[in-house]
């Protein structure tokens, strides 16, 4: 069977379009995020189109977590599917407020209305793409969310309407075939997430959480958002020295721990025997302890391991690299953000005794790609660096 997983330019975010099948016309195909506006627009829509015209449909749409990167193009996506359908997306997968918090029938006041309005007509961060693609006013409904329930579309029905996490469901069956296993977030996770909305309320002078409005879940998108850009380290200063790679072994590790990244939705997606693991940007710490459930004993070896928030450092432990491994990683990034991939991150990756050759997948040149374009490195440890950042923008298995 063909696997192919194109790895869109998403700047600095995530995008990738997963097709399968024995023939063209039986593809099965999976959206895991849809990267900025201009992603949609530019990459990603028109295959929208051409898997429409061929009669096929989108499986899922995995909206991992509340970031712009990610989620950005999923906007412009439905607002034009909802318009005019030009693919059926056959269930989506997004958690938002409706999912995170008890829902009662309460009356909003004028003030909580207005503090919800405020910042919804914030928007998304405006950056990484052009402003004029970006600034859809709130009221044609901007928000994932809202363009879900405008559309009526299938949204976490897997999991019972509810919560997308691995309490609620760990596995879910595309075909006899084809599974889809869950190892990211859990409820403490989005507990987290839940913590910093409240939190985030009391800073606009607003101390309330229940109803079931749908300016709720607008608000809730928009404001974790600005949160992640918040919570952006400063970007590193780029070593005047080229350090050696055991500098960059001895760097000391710090998990992140970013309520939005942990709230991603990570999994394996199986296809008969071949495993694909997408990370999103979850935290390695619950992805250890999944992987523990789904095969104890042992190194998981993945045909494809997308690595976790585009290579940053604190999204990658040794004890998650001593549990997988792969013969292909992909990271997806331009570095404009954090200077992202970071350095240790790929020092680690490629630094451990192996028997196969390890091959390194970048959607964009980088700065800390070509860092490890070394001859003497890539002899000594068996890997190779590539790209895919030109058409098609594809890896096939």
């Amino acid at each position: 069977m063909l696997i192919t997983i194109k790895s869109y330019p998403a700047k600095n975010g995530d995008c990738f379009l997963i097709s399968f099948g024995e023939t063209e016309e039986g593809k099965k195909h999976l959206l895991i995020d849809c990267g900025y506006v201009d992603t949609y627009q530019n990459y990603l829509k028109k295959d929208l189109i051409q898997i429409g015209e061929s009669g096929a449909s989108l499986e899922k749409l995995i909206l991992t977590h509340i970031d712009a990167d990610h989620i950005q193009g999923a906007i412009k996506l439905l607002k034009e599917n909802n318009s005019k359908k030009f693919v059926t997306i056959k269930e989506v997968w997004h958690n938002t407020y409706r999912h995170l918090c008890e829902q009662k029938e309460v009356e909003i006041d004028k003030k909580q209305e207005r503090i919800l309005l405020q910042l919804i007509r914030r928007g998304y961060p405006q950056n990484e793409s052009k402003q004029g693609e970006q600034v859809i006013s709130a009221e044609q409904g901007t928000t994932v969310g809202a363009l879900l329930l405008q559309g009526k579309y299938s949204w976490n029905s897997d999991f019972n309407n509810q919560v997308v996490c691995i309490e609620q469901k760990s596995t879910v069956e595309l075909n006899p075939d084809t599974n889809i296993y869950l190892l990211s977030p859990d409820k403490q996770k989005l507990e987290k997430l839940k913590k910093l909305w409240n939190d985030e309320l009391k800073r606009y002078g607003a101390n309330f959480n229940l109803g079931n409005s749908q300016l709720y879940d607008d608000a809730f998108e928009m404001l974790l958002s600005w949160e992640k850009e918040k919570a952006k380290v400063v970007p590193k200063q780029i070593s005047a020295t080229r350090e050696t790679l055991e500098e960059l072994l001895k760097t000391p590790f710090k998990e992140d721990d970013t309520a939005t990244n942990g709230s991603s939705i990570a999994c394996i997606l199986q296809i008969r025997n071949r495993k694909l693991l997408f990370l999103a940007d979850a935290h390695p710490g619950l992805i250890v302890q999944s992987l523990k459930t789904y095969q104890n004993e042992g190194t998981i070896i993945f045909d494809l391991i997308k690595v976790s928030h585009h290579g940053s450092f604190g999204n990658i432990s040794r004890e998650l690299l001593d549990k997988i491994d792969s013969e292909m990683y992909l990271i997806s990034t331009n570095g404009q953000k954090n200077n992202h991939p970071d350095k240790e991150t790929i020092a680690h990756i490629v630094t451990r005794k192996t028997d196969f050759h390890r091959k390194l997948y970048f959607n964009y040149i980088t700065a800390n790609s070509k860092y490890f374009e070394r001859e003497d490195w890539m002899e000594e440890y068996n890997y190779s660096i590539h790209y895919l950042d030109q058409q098609p923008y594809t890896l096939t298995l």
